[in-house]
């Protein structure tokens, strides 16, 4: 497996997989971390204003890194832009400079911001993994065994009961619904993703388990919203 190189501006991988917008990424050492996107594992390693990134999956690799970590995006200018708002504002990105907005997969992101209701980081990331090793599909990398989050069809025969064993709780009722009504086509994700922000907003809200909180931050993390 060959490791590609990119050149950064304006990126900190440890405040952008360390702030809580995702679940699957790993810690190795203080500059490097391994997790599951969408099709493939990543391991990605950053010195100073370039990445190096290894993978399972080779194929289109630096075009789903660069849309994963939206570094096509000048986020220099934003910065420049957002410190204007207050000066707490100003500290906080002082502070988190380099930090990005992922851009994740749509039915994950639903699945694991349902999960985060009244939930903290570590349990949201354990239940996660453990749907994946359950019901996704298996990858070995560098030696070690990960977990593609599953589709809506590999989920389809769960149980609530199943999925409660996976430690999401209360929570296990709302999952479950929502991939019913996917597999059922009661709702279209790919048609979900092409409406505009308070549309979708709307249609968000109108699943079990998903409140205003819940719907910013699928809009957020995984459709570029506000």
């Amino acid at each position: 497996m060959k490791e590609i190189e990119l050149d950064v501006k304006c990126f900190n991988l440890k405040y952008t997989l360390e702030c809580g917008q995702c679940f699957r990424w790993n810690k190795i050492d203080e500059n490097t971390y391994i997790g599951v996107v969408k099709d493939r594992v990543l391991k990605v390693r950053q010195e100073g204003n370039k990445i190096f990134i290894k993978s399972d999956k080779e194929e289109n690799l630096e075009k789903v890194v660069r849309y994963y970590f939206d570094l096509d995006r000048d986020y220099e200018k934003l910065e420049k832009k957002i410190v204007l708002i207050d000066d707490n504002i100003a500290k906080a990105v002082k502070n988190t400079s380099g930090l990005r907005n992922l851009n994740q997969d749509f039915f994950e992101m639903l699945i694991s911001y349902i999960i985060s209701a009244n939930n903290n980081i570590p349990r949201i990331s354990k239940s996660v993994n453990e749907i994946s090793k359950r019901y996704g599909k298996e990858i070995e990398f560098e030696g070690q065994r990960y977990y593609l989050f599953p589709t809506p069809d590999e989920l389809r025969d769960v149980t609530i009961d199943e999925f409660r064993e996976c430690g999401v709780g209360f929570r296990d009722k709302y999952i479950y619904k929502t991939v019913e009504k996917i597999n059922n086509k009661e709702i279209d994700l790919e048609q979900m993703q092409k409406l505009d922000t308070e549309k979708l907003k709307a249609a968000l809200l109108s699943l079990m388990g998903v409140g205003p909180k819940v719907a910013d931050c699928i809009l957020l993390f995984s459709c570029a919203r506000q």
